[in-house]
């Protein structure tokens, strides 16, 4: 998918709208591509669309940019990829591009992940919903239960990867140093009953300052955890988001953290694509549960706090942010079937934002559900049972902050992951080096928003 759409990275005052994005694909590139001419067929303003791709490789691009004095006029990304631009006022408000969207797409679903107050910072597109993901076809030949501990988990992926009746490993570990192993590590460190950051407010009650909270009990039977299914999946060490994707449709392993129904969206979408009833099969047979627990808690002592949500930031010191501000409001706020057609580029990857789009009947009757209507269902169930009752369980693992989000961008939460995996340290050493990190980082984030 190297490459992008319009070229990437337009001269200083070239009157084009540079915008990165990471929602790219076979079906997202000829949709940009129509939408673009279309859009600058109607306006007169010249769009220049470039692939960024995903977290962890995105951020150096923007980086470059933002430091040659250059910025694109936009991008796509979580909120907290761009928190310290945030922090230091360079992002560009979009009330009025939201409200314009709200009024055909119903209102937004999250807010305080924004901390603007009344202000957003993001147009938002849609939420990633943490959860755990398993083949029913080979539970069922292998007379395997639906897990609800870690050691389940565990147990599972031993009994998949020593049988001899299916080639998949047990489970899909992501070991790589950035990308999936930090969210994957966070959010089964909240699954264990702490703070998936290592942090947590000196006085819950006042809220005005974080301390660390990196219980070693915790942290090292997570870390652990994740080195003994690393024993059950292929070659951790190559397994970051896309890799995931891809190791699923090929019926790599059995089970996996992931996000929303992607997987199974993906599957399908490939399903089609090639008319194979076996990867239609595979998506079908693809359940989605809440992520298993530690043992030592119970499911309502979960510190997931909220989704991640994504969407699009505007950069203020850009040389075309109105006009990329009338390109969201044209792309989100012209009809609800527009919409949806984003949606459906990616099926399965976003859980929409916006209150009326999952039921409306655009979105329901869009190809790929008509002809998969599992894959529907499983993005209700993400909706309404794992985002409605697994999440802000814990009042005081919600550490909405500029520091915190600053902690959230630290990749040596994957890097912990990486270490413990290809063995270069033990848990303890991973453990202690990984405190230091924090210890540090924290620091930093205080100094710096203070």
């Amino acid at each position: 998918m190297a490459g992008c759409l319009g070229g990437g990275g337009g001269d200083e005052g070239d009157g084009e709208v540079h915008f990165i994005t990471d929602y790219y694909n076979d079906s997202w590139e000829p949709l940009w591509g129509d939408l673009e001419s279309d859009f600058e067929e109607q306006t007169d303003i010249q769009m220049n669309i470039e692939e960024g791709g995903m977290s962890g490789t995105q951020e150096g691009r923007l980086a470059q940019l933002i430091q040659s004095g250059n910025p694109p006029d936009a991008n796509t990304s979580t909120f907290d990829q761009v928190a310290d631009i945030w922090a230091t006022d360079q992002l560009e408000p979009v009330n009025d591009v939201v409200s314009a969207i709200e009024e055909v797409n119903g209102e937004v679903m999250t807010g305080g992940a924004f901390l603007g107050g009344d202000d957003f910072y993001q147009v938002p597109h849609g939420q990633y919903i943490s959860n755990f993901q398993y083949r029913a076809d080979i539970y069922d030949d292998l007379g395997l239960e639906e897990p609800e501990t870690f050691q389940d988990v565990l147990d599972n992926a031993r009994a998949i990867d020593e049988s001899d009746e299916h080639d998949a490993r047990g489970y899909g570990l992501a070991g790589m140093p950035t990308g999936k192993s930090q969210d994957e590590f966070q959010v089964l460190l909240a699954s264990a009953g702490v703070s998936g950051l290592g942090i947590r407010w000196s006085d819950p009650e006042a809220r005005d300052e974080l301390e660390v909270y990196f219980p070693e009990e915790e942290v090292t039977m997570v870390l652990q955890y994740m080195k003994d299914l690393a024993q059950y999946s292929p070659d951790p060490t190559s397994i970051g988001w896309a890799e995931s994707l891809g190791g699923w449709v090929q019926g790599q392993y059995a089970q996996c953290y992931h996000l929303n129904a992607w997987p199974v969206g993906v599957t399908a979408l490939t399903a089609e694509a090639q008319d194979s009833d076996a990867l239609r099969g595979l998506a079908e047979a693809t359940q989605i549960i809440p992520y298993p627990t530690w043992s030592e808690i119970d499911t309502e002592e979960n510190w997931l706090s909220s989704p991640a949500p994504d969407g699009y930031h505007l950069f203020a010191s850009a040389e075309n942010t109105s006009e990329a501000k009338e390109w969201f409001e044209w792309l989100y706020a012209d009809s609800m079937e527009q919409t949806v057609s984003f949606y459906e580029a990616d099926p399965g990857r976003f859980l929409p934002t916006y209150a009326d789009v999952l039921d409306s009947d655009a979105f329901q009757n869009q190809g790929i559900m008509q002809a998969h209507p599992h894959l529907l269902e499983k993005l209700q169930y993400v909706q309404d049972e794992i985002w409605g009752n697994h999440y802000a369980n814990v009042d005081e693992a919600d550490v909405s902050s500029p520091e915190a989000l600053y902690m959230q961008r630290q990749w040596f939460y994957g890097e912990m992951v990486n270490r413990v995996v290809t063995e270069s340290n033990t848990v303890q050493e991973t453990y202690e080096w990984g405190r230091s990190q924090l210890e540090e980082a924290l620091t930093e984030a205080k100094e710096q928003f203070s």
